[in-house]
């Protein structure tokens, strides 16, 4: 009887099988999370962005050019985490968008930029906060009168 096997006692095995796949599988969906996450923020700031820096060219003054920014940036960031909303800041290249540059014909760039964090996601060894920046250059119509 060389070379005959009995039956093979396979219980156990799907327990072994699925305490490798399981964390596999719920690590994959983490990072599916926290991409998902990363690229949603970074399209509303984007767009944010680029609505602010198009709002401030169809102001009239500098003063009211940047009211509009502001407004805009806080409109566009509404879906945005808490903790980006509340780090919102925004700047105008050097230049691009000062009381001296607000004149017809100048084009106006608006830079912003937030703070999140991934600490709410568990993710083990996921970055703490992400600080994405976008920038957006529109030019002032040069037939417009500015005050």
């Amino acid at each position: 009887m060389t070379g005959r096997r009995g039956p093979r006692d396979e219980r156990g095995s799907l327990a072994v099988e699925m305490a490798i796949i399981i964390p596999s599988i719920l690590l994959i969906f983490a990072l599916i999370f926290v991409y998902g996450r990363a690229a949603s923020v970074n399209g509303n700031l984007e767009s944010a962005t680029r609505d602010a820096a198009r709002a401030a060219t169809l102001a009239r003054s500098y003063d009211e050019a940047r009211d509009r920014v502001d407004a805009v940036l806080a409109e566009g960031m509404s879906r945005a985490p808490a903790s980006c909303r509340d780090s919102l800041t925004w700047a105008s290249e050097p230049d691009s968008f000062g009381p001296g540059d607000f004149e017809a014909g100048k084009p106006i760039t608006v830079q912003a930029t937030c703070t999140y964090s991934l600490g709410d996601i568990g993710l083990p060894g996921a970055p703490g906060n992400l600080r994405p920046e976008s920038a957006f250059t529109s030019m002032l119509d040069p037939y417009r009168g500015v005050d």
